[in-house]
């Protein structure tokens, strides 16, 4: 069937998962829209767990893959079919928005797609850490007879402890078409960079309404820097759509009647997150440390640890993928590493360190995103005349918390963890900011008060 069929299979996976998980009945149904635009990301995701099951257990065997992740993706679809019999109808009411606002959103996402579209065939490799890391290893994955070749330490520039969700899916679509091919790891960017525009507004327009929705796609479909590293293949937009899935599905257990089964998909994609790169793990823990502690009300306390639990089983689920992954292939990571040459409690104690990080991140901020004026201004501004809602529920807050304590995670990591700290700012701090943008914007616009162009109607 070739890539195309691969992909094909990705959406069918995905979308199975997502009905099964969280059913619907047999027609098409409320929150369709947004199962559909998750399903390609998580799709891929599958196939990257499928891929590696396999390529562990039996080697470089593409025909099981083929047949494994076919099996998995109609027993997903067949499983959702079952489960729609006996599922509750959705409300069908969405609020259609501003025309204007649907013009302006379709005319910057419209713009963004065509640049992204014209620097993929121009470079069809993406830039740096693309042909060095990520699809070096989806290279190494696809044409290796031995499952520990991709980790050698002898190719530790390339940073061989670097979770496998992006090289492994692309390698799974190289054996669906029968050999490799730059387009589908281009494919695979573009699914990434789509889902982290457009899932965020169909979110938030059930949420809080579709102005709401799509002032959302509007930040993020205009952020130069979000195309420009898509483009790049660089997993940073794929740990960042996880991050803001996993928030939103989150949000939808506990505003909606989705309830465990959200739950349970939020897990999912905050594994996900994950298995794309290593601060996945960060996410992890603050996501569930969140979920439960941010509340108002025992109520609302009783509530969150009925929902926890599916939530961490849905985790656990790719969990056990990445332990499996660093405990048996994976060597250590470079940042631990360079923790053994110097004490890290040395240099949590090192106050001048928190200076350094605290300027060159405070510098990142001001000069993120590529755009005339820094988003934080802009958005800063925007929040004091739309105001805060009121906070009625942890759940207002929480997203916002989320991306913030994220960042302030990253600060910690680059005081204890670099030994090159002047330099590793300046080279990763603008990627680390864009990890947390589509949650942050999310967050932000969740917890800002309705207007008359907002309000959800």
């Amino acid at each position: 069937m070739g890539g195309l069929g691969g992909l094909l299979f990705c959406v069918l996976a995905g979308f199975g998962a997502m009905r099964a998980a969280w059913p619907a009945p047999r027609h098409w149904s409320a929150h369709d829209p947004l199962r559909l635009a998750m399903a390609p990301a998580f799709g891929l995701g599958l196939l990257s767990l499928v891929y590696f099951a396999v390529r562990t257990v039996m080697g470089g065997t593409g025909g099981v893959v083929l047949v494994a992740f076919a099996t998995l993706a109609m027993g997903l679809a067949g499983f959702a079919w079952w489960r729609a019999a006996s599922a509750e109808a959705e409300n069908r009411e969405w609020a259609k928005g501003p025309t204007w606002l649907w013009l302006v959103f379709g005319a910057v996402a419209g713009v963004a797609a065509f640049t992204l579209t014209l620097i993929l065939i121009a470079s069809p490799h993406g830039e740096w850490d693309a042909w060095s890391i990520w699809n070096l290893r989806a290279r190494f994955l696809f044409r290796a007879t031995e499952a520990a070749a991709p980790f050698d330490p002898l190719l530790n520039w390339s940073h061989p402890d670097y979770p496998l969700l992006v090289p492994a899916s692309v390698a799974g679509l190289w054996t669906w078409n029968g050999g490799e091919t730059q387009w589908l790891a281009a494919a695979v960017a573009v699914v990434f960079w789509a889902s982290a525009v457009f899932v965020p507004v169909l979110v938030l327009a059930r949420l809080r309404g579709t102005a709401m929705g799509l002032t959302a796609g509007l930040a993020l479909a205009g952020m130069p820097l979000l195309t420009r590293n898509a483009s790049a293949m660089y997993a940073d937009v794929v740990v960042g759509y996880f991050f803001v899935a996993a928030i939103g599905l989150g949000l939808l257990a506990i505003q909606t009647r989705a309830g465990r089964g959200a739950a349970i998909l939020a897990g999912v994609a905050a594994g996900m997150a994950a298995w794309s790169k290593n601060e996945g793990l960060l996410f992890c823990g603050i996501f569930v440390v969140t979920f439960v502690g941010v509340v108002r009300s025992r109520a609302e306390l009783a509530e969150r640890i009925r929902l926890v639990v599916p939530l961490v089983v849905g985790m656990l689920l790719v969990l056990a993928f990445v332990g499996h992954f660093k405990y048996h292939f994976a060597p250590a990571n470079d940042l631990v590493a360079v923790g053994k040459s110097a004490s890290m409690g040395a240099r949590l104690l090192d106050f001048s360190r928190y200076s350094v990080t605290f300027w060159g991140i405070a510098e990142g901020i001001l000069t993120f995103g590529d755009w005339l004026v820094p988003p934080v201004i802009v958005f800063g501004v925007w929040l004091a005349l739309q105001g805060i809602r009121k906070v009625d529920s942890g759940s207002v807050v929480w997203p916002f918390l989320v991306a913030g304590l994220q960042l302030v995670g990253y600060l910690v990591v680059y005081v204890i963890g670099s030994d090159r700290l002047e330099w590793q700012l300046e080279t990763s701090a603008e990627r680390l900011l864009l990890q947390i943008w589509p949650a942050a914007i999310f967050g932000l616009l969740y917890l800002a008060k309705d207007s008359a162009a907002t309000e959800k109607r």
